[in-house]
Parts: C-alpha cells; structure tokens; sequence
C-alpha cells in the first residue's frame, strides 16, 4: 500500500460515502477541520454561565473542545456520521419499573461504534490505495461533536439542544473520523423548529432554559447519570419514574413523532442489552461493584456506578409509591455502604409510608449527618423546615 498518493477528493469522498453506508451509518457528512469558532462561543458562555455542572470535561478550554487539530495536527476533514440508535415507543411501565433512556436499553454505543469506525478507515485504506492518519471516536474526545456535525450538514441545532435530522429525527449517534484527507464538505446543516416550544414546555424539571441552552445541573439525564452527588430533594419527584437518562424532550418533538427511524443496529435493540426498564428490586439488591459491573457490562448503565444506579432505582420506587420495593428499600437503609444509597432509600421510605419504624430505628444508629437529616426529613413527611412532632429518638 503506498503511503500517499495523489487522491481525487471528489472520488475519495465518492468512496467514503459508500463504505460508511455499507457499514450501517445513516448519515454521511464532511466539514474542514478548522475550528467551529460559533460552537465555541456557545460552550463559553454555557460555561460562564454554570450551567455545565460539575462535569469536568465540559469545562475543559473552549480552543480545546471547538478545534479538531488539537486531536490532530495533520486533519484536514472531519466526518460526521450519524447513526439511529430509535429502539421504538416505551411500553406502558405496568409493573413499577425503572425507565431507561432509549440510547441505553442495548450495548454500550461507545464500543460498538468504535469497532466500526475502524472498519470503515481500513476500507478506505484499501479503497483509496494509501494509509490515512485519523482519530476514531464517539462521543469520548474533548470535540464539538454537534457543532462539528452541524457543520457537515447532519441537522440543525432543536431547542432542546439536539441535533435534528429531517428525515430522521433526533435519536442518532454522533461519530466522527478525523482524517489527514482534503475531503469536499458538505453545506451546513439548516432547519428550524418553526414555532414549536413542546420540548422546553414539558421538560419534567424546566431544564431548557432558553432555546438550544440546557442547565444540566436541573437536567434529569445529568442528574441520573453524570451526578455523583444527591439528587436535590426539591428535584426527585420531577424525575418520575426514570433511573436512567430521560426522552422526554425528544419524545415531545414532531420530527420524531413522523420521521424517528428504527435502528438496523442489532447491537441497540431492547435484546441486546437491559431494555426499556430496570427491575427497581432487583437493582437495590445489588451490594458489590463487582456484581454490578457482571450485571451491566457492556451496557451504558455502568456509567454512574452501582452507588448513583441504586440511587436513581430508589427515587423511582418513592414517585412510584412502590410497596412491593419497601424491604428492599429497607434493607439499603439498614446495610448499604454508601451513604448516598441509604440517604436515598430513607427518602423512597418516607414517599412510600409505612416504614416509619424501620426509619427510627435506623436514625439511632446512623452516623452519616447527611443520611441522618434525609430520615429525619421522610419522618417528618419531607418538610424541610423540620416538624418538632416527629421524634427520631
């Protein structure tokens, strides 16, 4: 194989459309790998703002994340690809489950598409006759994915901050090829929601602070998934009965509603991993990070660890006035090491009723004050200026 020859972008960009469809992606864009100065602006002033929580690796530089060189010096084009990843509707949760976000219910998109990235870089090596210098990736590098995908005409920026395809809706996965060939872009992405407002009107929590600016600190899929910390008390019966991320924004938009697109990715059906819902119980059962890690690998669930999985199955089992998870809930209390776990689970306790023993015996021998007020708190029917009624003693 030479190392480089003299390659017709035309025909170049010919051939990797073909083999990135070949390979399953739904969608196919280039842009020059020249910093997305516009998505750059707008990730400052998201961070100026705060509005980017704790997630540190949203508050990394600005020229970092909007400047496809700094991964690459010898980029010359970034491909956007685009997959569906649309498992269908949620069933109704008849049996009091925990509902998982649809990117979720199969395996782990992070490795799946990964090993088709590279499958699709040693096509075109062999296509085009020469060794291409790229960085393979999804959503695991300090890049503007979406910005960088705008840019390469895979949809326009919703109001809820997704990126929105018109002939396929919203619930795709973002992967890109930086690579050292001079490739034709493609125009940018254009479209609008019109007056539609759905998303940022039934937003569970109002997260959606303005049109295309999320607050991820009020945000369900952060506070289920990238919080390590409590779910703020004020927020939990917002959450519903989600133990996993949240569709509700997406589920609410017209173009998902007529164009969303079934994904051709066995890998992301319901049967390939946990599917649509959690069984609450069987999740607050878990004591070991080595049987969570057996129970979910491969799958997205492993991200916020057993101590924030736990934590979300027992604010779903409290908004779901969830009887049949009480001793469960119970034993959290009673035995788990985490305290973020038994401070959750005294919270479900107290939405539940009927546990107010179980709680009193347990504030006797809590040492942890923050565990220690969130009994006293579900004692105290969640009042947060602190019934004297309700002895803890």
């Amino acid at each position: 194989m030479n190392e480089r020859r003299t390659i017709d972008p035309t025909e170049a960009r010919r051939v990797l459309e073909e083999r990135a469809r070949a390979a399953g992606f739904d969608l196919v864009g280039v842009t020059s790998a020249e910093p997305l100065r516009e998505g750059g602006e707008r990730l400052r002033e998201w961070q100026e703002s705060g509005m980017a929580a704790d997630m540190g690796y949203m508050h990394r530089p600005v020229e970092l994340l909007a400047n496809p060189k700094k991964l690459q010096k010898s980029a010359r084009s970034v491909v956007s690809l685009g997959v569906s990843y649309y498992p269908g509707d949620h069933p109704e949760n008849t049996d009091g489950g925990g509902r998982v976000a649809r990117y979720a219910w199969g395996r782990d998109y992070h490795v799946v598409i990964k090993e088709r990235l590279y499958g699709l870089r040693e096509e075109l090596e062999r296509e085009l006759g020469c060794r291409i210098k790229a960085r393979a990736f999804t959503d695991a590098v300090p890049l503007l994915e979406r910005s960088a995908a705008q840019h390469a005409g895979l949809g326009f920026f919703g109001r809820n901050s997704c990126l929105i395809n018109g002939d396929i809706g919203s619930y795709f996965f973002i992967a890109d090829l930086i690579v050292d060939l001079e490739l034709p872009p493609d125009e940018h992405g254009t479209g609008t929601c019109g007056r539609c407002s759905r998303c940022m009107d039934r937003c569970p929590t109002g997260a959606i602070k303005a049109p295309g600016v999320v607050d991820a600190r009020l945000c369900i899929s952060y506070l289920t998934i990238e919080n390590r910390g409590e779910i703020p008390r004020k927020l939990r019966p917002l959450v519903g009965d989600w133990a996993f991320g949240c569709d509700v924004c997406q589920e609410v938009c017209p173009y998902n509603k007529t164009k969303a697109t079934r994904s051709r990715w066995p890998e992301f059906s319901s049967e390939a991993g946990t599917g649509p819902y959690l069984d609450i119980v069987e999740v607050l059962e878990i004591r070991m990070d080595e049987e969570f890690e057996r129970r979910f690998a491969a799958t997205p669930l492993t991200r916020p660890g057993r101590d924030g999985l736990l934590r979300n199955c027992c604010v779903a089992a409290g908004n779901l006035k969830l009887r049949r998870a009480a001793e469960a809930l119970r034993r959290c209390m009673r035995e788990d090491e985490s305290a973020l776990v038994r401070g959750h689970a005294a919270w479900a306790l107290g939405e539940i009723g009927g546990s107010e023993e179980e709680l009193r015996g347990a504030a006797r021998t809590e040492r942890d004050s923050w565990c220690l007020e969130e009994i006293r708190q579900a004692l105290n029917g969640g009042n947060e200026t602190g019934a004297e009624g309700a002895s803890v003693g």
